[in-house]
């Protein structure tokens, strides 16, 4: 599957091989800096695919606010009318909608919907999905694990080339944190592109990597034959790429399909015999792909990975010398002439680049805060004693001070014209032709028949269209008609999408003897492949002059009895087991022992009159057991102990969840869909068995890493097991407040009121990275226990805490606290039951006045003001100053797409 980001792109990826395309739409799509499509475009793209045997995927893999569902009902029935032949969606209460607007319409979960266990594919096929798009962090065997366990129908596909994310997809809050661009509102400012420091310990870390947070680029070119023993579709990232860049990994990735099914011999039912491809002698190779694009980081990283396909690779993933396209890796400086502009350059033979005149290249100096010099070759020599030598100069309009440039300095060719030249052809090749098999029957005193037939998209049908010649046969007078005279008049369909079978594509019926015009064969089959396309159209949805008018009747009242009739349906009873507040309740996360201390300390002091449910977030098992022995320990009041769970979970990590369960919770605090699906199995026991002991399951609470954003999304997650759900991140002070307002129950929203965002969450780790050189937990030496480690922001000067969690996860944490503060009474009055306070690593002195600071405003003793003052202060454990904003919270509107950078 190839993305499309607009026409030029969709064109080139449906010439080059793409079995599928991936689009988005003007509002709603996870890349809106794309051109995406409209109604009448989206149509018309359809219509094109279709007709080249393609499948044509909508991405709207975004969250999705209550105000916005009204908009949504018209797009979703714009997608069932034309035919879209999947819609690709993140949000589980958008599910729930299109089900409810366009049934017809097949469902595929986003990789938003981070899902990495065969537990998360059955949540998202009881939501309606019939395929998944796992998570790029899975490796091969983790991939294989998962469908081997999925018992369902439903299909997999897997990112295999393009952008890493370095935050599991749908949990980057970066973006929304520091500039309201929301990641899951398709809005990604690429905070991990940006240069970062080391602390550690408190002390500045000198590195010669700046960019720590930023991977190589995903190559699974070498993958692919395993991969298709697990999965049904192979992804491309890139619906912000050029057409150049679409129709080059279109190619090389169809070329590495077909050659891996043809070697493996695989070819059951399910195989498709290859694309007949336009310029079939151009290859696409790995050094192609680089210098298309791909961020190079030096001689032996040249910008492509097997991401996690190999598993935890910490060594591999970021290097973090470059955060941008840099090309092929040409070799490195010697020496420069200051005088004559001319430079020295050590060529790397392995690499086996020819440079050209015209060839683009970049220089890197080494360091991340010195600009990176380059510009077009204007002239190139080669040493006559030394074939590793070239000399290069550039232009004197090339602004290159080689007096800047030091020995040893890395050089990398940015742009190939010649390459560019190649990939023009790919461009602007004609797409493959459908194959057809013609059947001729020509009888006495009867019409001409042809009957054009071809498998349709699925391939478990077939699309037949037939005519007849205007004229009847007669008996031949001289020559008569021959097989070979109606072959050649048939021809090979010339300027049509069609080309016939190698063998067997036409088969003849002619009786002795006859005759009819040449001009007749050939009239009659341009009808029947007329006839043929028009049977296409059909299928391919609306006419435009109907979608023109469907968009003029658009009618708002009717989309919002949809609406109303959905949310009335789906809106869950307040029955919980938790007990109603008379004012709003206040828990705290705690992320330490230390800090579990000073909170049992200020309840056992009388120092805090409000607090009821400390949840415990630690790294290590062994102290969430003795911090819920000091709760217990509390006289004062009864307090909750919720245990958090991790937010990923992968196939072979049952074991958390069970141990988890064997300290016996109050509640558990569930933080993926998996693992709501597992709990909600378990449910109807009532117990689990673990190590011979039958275990309670306890009251289930959803956090923000379920990304509920709307009532829709939340009354679902009600109906499937939680007892109370944590919006997401995404929604500011007022949409919360309209969430409040939908629920039942104040008992059923329990909203952040205050934390240090964790804006990224990551498989990849800072410590083993840059603290050993172990590649994975087997060999890192489990420094993450023994040093704390914050990222110094390149451009403020903040320190992020990176904390890493029981699976191994790193989540970088924003410097500064966001506090909603000044909304509590807003909230109060809306309906939240419940808000918390998140605990990173503020100094424990500090941690009593805010926990202090929060009831007083709760308890309407001190203005929110005050404590907002207060909250400014707060120290973190190494005596620095964090500050306290809005943050996520901001009411403020959206960038237009045309605003984004």
């Amino acid at each position: 599957m190839a993305p499309a980001g607009g026409w030029p792109q969709l064109k080139a990826a449906v010439a080059n091989g793409a079995d599928a395309v991936y689009v988005g739409l003007s509002a709603f799509s996870a890349r809106a800096r794309a051109t995406n499509f409209d109604a009448l475009q989206l149509q018309e793209a359809v219509k094109y695919c279709h007709q080249h045997d393609v499948h044509l995927y909508v991405a709207l893999n975004t969250l999705v606010f209550q105000h916005e569902f009204i908009e949504l009902v018209d797009w979703i029935q714009v997608c069932e009318q034309v035919q879209v032949d999947a819609v690709i969606v993140q949000d589980i209460g958008l599910m729930k909608l299109i089900q409810a607007v366009a049934p017809s319409l097949k469902l595929h979960a986003s990789t938003q919907q981070t899902v990495s266990d065969a537990n998360g594919v059955a949540f998202a096929a009881q939501q309606g999905a019939t395929r998944v798009v796992l998570g790029r962090e899975l490796s091969l065997t983790e991939i294989q694990q998962i469908a081997q366990q999925t018992t369902t129908t439903t299909e997999l596909e897997v990112f295999v080339h393009g952008a890493l994310c370095v935050s599991y997809s749908g949990q980057c809050f970066s973006s929304e944190f520091q500039g309201g661009r929301s990641a899951n509102r398709g809005q990604c400012a690429q905070a991990c592109r940006l240069p970062y420091g080391l602390v550690v310990d408190g002390e500045w870390h000198d590195l010669v990597e700046s960019y720590l947070l930023s991977p190589q680029d995903l190559c699974g070119l070498q993958h692919i034959p395993q991969l298709l023993h697990s999965v049904s579709c192979l992804k491309i990232e890139g619906r912000l790429k050029d057409a150049e860049y679409v129709a080059a990994t279109t190619r090389a990735y169809r070329q590495a399909v077909d050659l891996a099914w043809h070697e493996s011999m695989k070819k059951d039912d399910s195989y498709r015999a290859p694309r007949q491809l336009q310029h079939a002698d151009t290859s696409v190779d790995r050094t192609t792909l680089v210098q298309l694009f791909s961020r190079g980081q030096d001689g032996q990283h040249d910008g492509l990975t097997s991401g996690f396909f190999q598993g935890s690779r910490h060594q591999e993933l970021v290097i973090g010398k470059s955060p941008r396209h840099r090309g092929v890796y040409i070799g490195q400086v010697v020496q420069c002439n200051p005088k004559t502009g001319v430079i020295q350059v050590n060529v790397d033979n392995e690499a086996g680049i020819q440079l050209k005149r015209g060839d683009g290249i970049v220089i890197d100096r080494g360091l991340a805060e010195l600009e990176e010099l380059g510009g077009p070759i204007y002239e190139i020599g080669k040493d006559s004693h030394d074939d590793t030598m070239s000399y290069i100069q550039f232009s004197h309009k090339t602004k290159v001070m080689t007096e800047l440039v030091p020995p040893g300095a890395l050089i990398w060719r940015t742009h190939d014209a010649v390459l560019e030249q190649q990939m023009q052809k790919l461009v602007q090749a004609e797409p493959p032709k459908r194959t057809v098999l013609l059947q001729v029957e020509a009888r006495k005193d009867q019409p001409l028949r042809i009957t054009v037939t071809l498998p349709s998209l699925d391939g478990d049908e077939f699309i037949t269209a037939v005519a007849e010649s205007d004229t009847v046969l007669v008996p031949a007078s001289r020559t008569a008609l021959s097989k070979e005279a109606i072959q050649k008049a048939v021809g090979t369909l010339g300027n049509t999408p069609f080309a016939l079978a190698d063998h067997g594509g036409m088969n003849i019926e002619l009786e002795d003897d006859l005759w009819c015009p040449v001009s007749a064969i050939k009239e009659t089959r341009r009808k029947a492949i007329q006839n043929l396309q028009d049977e296409l159209d059909a299928k391919s949805g609306a006419t435009k002059a109907k979608l023109t008018s469907r968009q003029q009747e658009k009618s708002p009242s009717s989309s919002k009895q949809i609406i109303s009739q959905l949310m009335d349906q789906l809106k869950p009873l307040a029955t919980t087991s938790i007990e109603p507040q008379q004012t709003m309740a206040l828990s705290v996360l705690c992320r330490s022992l230390e800090q579990v201390d000073c909170l049992c300390d200020m309840i056992e002091d009388d120092d805090s009159a409000i607090v009821d449910e400390i949840i415990i977030d630690f790294l290590e098992v062994q102290g969430m057991q003795d911090a819920m022995e000091r709760i217990q320990q509390v006289t004062n009041r009864p307090i909750r102990i919720v245990l958090a769970s991790p937010r990923i979970l992968k196939p072979a990590e049952d074991g958390i969840w069970k141990t988890l369960l064997s300290l016996r919770p109050d509640a558990l605090l569930v933080r993926s869909p998996g693992l709501l699906f597992r709990m909600q199995q378990l449910q109807k026991a009532g117990t689990v068995e673990i190590n011979g002991e039958l275990i309670p399951i306890p009251p289930l609470f959803g956090d923000f890493s379920l990304n509920v954003a709307n009532p829709l999304t939340a009354f679902e997650f009600l109906h499937q097991g939680l007892e109370r759900i944590t919006p997401t991140y995404d929604l500011n002070a007022r949409a919360i407040s309209a969430l409040a307002r939908t629920m039942a129950s104040p008992q059923q929203l329990e909203v952040v009121v205050h934390a240090k965002l964790p804006t990224f969450h990551t498989e990849h780790c800072v410590f083993a990275r840059f603290l050993s050189k172990g590649n994975s937990y087997q060999d890192c030496g489990h420094v993450c226990t023994r040093h704390s480690v914050h990222l110094r922001d390149g451009n403020t000067g903040a320190d992020q805490l990176v904390l890493a969690d029981m699976g191994c996860r790193n989540t970088v944490f924003s410097a500064e606290a966001q506090s909603g503060v000044h909304s509590l009474r807003e909230w109060q009055q809306a309906g939240v039951g419940r808000v918390r306070i998140e605990l990173v690593d503020e100094c424990l002195e500090d941690i009593r006045k805010m926990v202090a600071g929060y009831e007083q405003v709760l308890n309407g003793t001190t203005k929110p003001s005050v404590t907002w003052e207060m909250l400014q202060n707060v120290r973190d454990t190494n005596g620095r100053i964090s500050g306290v904003s809005l943050g996520s919270l901001r009411n403020q509107v959206e960038r237009r797409a045309g605003e984004l950078k």
